[in-house]
C-alpha cells in the first residue's frame, strides 16, 4: 500500500513540474497581433517580377513595413524619403513595401517605382488579404517591427526621413 502512495505521489509531483514548465514557457512567448508588443502576423507576398518575399525571412533585422498604394498624395510625398533612408541604413534595418494592388491597378506599380526610382523590395498585396491582416485604415501606415519580429511601432500618416532615422535609432 505504501509503495502504491509513493508512485502515485511521485507521478503526481512529476506531472505538476512538468505543467509548471509548461506554463512558464507561454508567459514567455509573445502574442501575435497588430498591438506594439506583439508578434508581427507574417504573410508572404510576391514583386512585380514573381520573387515571393515572406516578413519572418527579416528576423534578425529590423524592418519598417509601409503599406500604400500610388494614388495616395501623402505616400507620393513619402516615397523619396523611405528611398533616401534605405539607401542611407539597408545594412542596418529593412524596408519591405506592401502595395496595396487590391485598392490600386496593378500596371501603375512599374511606372511609379520607376518614377520615384525606388530600389527596395515592394511586394502586392492582390487579393487584399494582408490589408485585411493588418487592420489597414488609413494609407500610408508603417509599422516598425524588431529583429525579433515584435512590432515597435505604429505610424499612420507618411513619415520623414528624419522619423526614419530616430526610429532605426532606438532599435539598436
Amino acid at each position: 500500500m505504501k509503495k502504491i502512495i509513493a508512485i502515485i505521489l511521485l507521478l503526481g509531483l512529476t506531472g505538476y513540474g512538468i505543467w509548471q514548465a509548461l506554463a512558464a514557457g507561454q508567459q514567455h512567448k509573445k502574442e501575435e497581433g497588430l498591438a506594439v508588443g506583439d508578434t508581427a502576423y507574417d504573410f508572404a507576398l510576391h514583386t512585380l517580377d514573381g520573387k515571393e518575399i515572406r516578413l519572418s525571412s527579416f528576423r534578425g533585422k529590423p524592418v519598417i513595413v509601409n503599406f500604400w498604394a500610388t494614388w495616395c498624395p501623402p505616400c507620393q510625398k513619402e516615397m523619396p524619403e523611405m528611398e533616401k533612408f534605405y539607401k542611407s541604413h539597408k545594412q542596418d534595418i529593412e524596408l519591405l513595401s506592401v502595395h496595396l494592388t487590391s485598392q490600386d491597378r496593378r500596371e501603375n506599380l512599374q511606372p511609379f517605382i520607376k518614377q520615384y526610382g525606388l530600389t527596395f523590395p515592394v511586394v502586392m498585396d492582390e487579393k487584399g488579404k494582408i490589408l485585411k491582416l493588418y487592420q489597414i485604415q488609413t494609407i500610408p501606415t508603417t509599422y516598425i517591427i524588431d529583429r525579433d519580429g515584435v512590432i515597435h511601432k505604429k505610424v499612420v500618416g507618411p513619415m520623414t526621413y528624419k522619423q526614419m532615422k530616430d526610429i532605426a535609432d532606438s532599435l539598436r
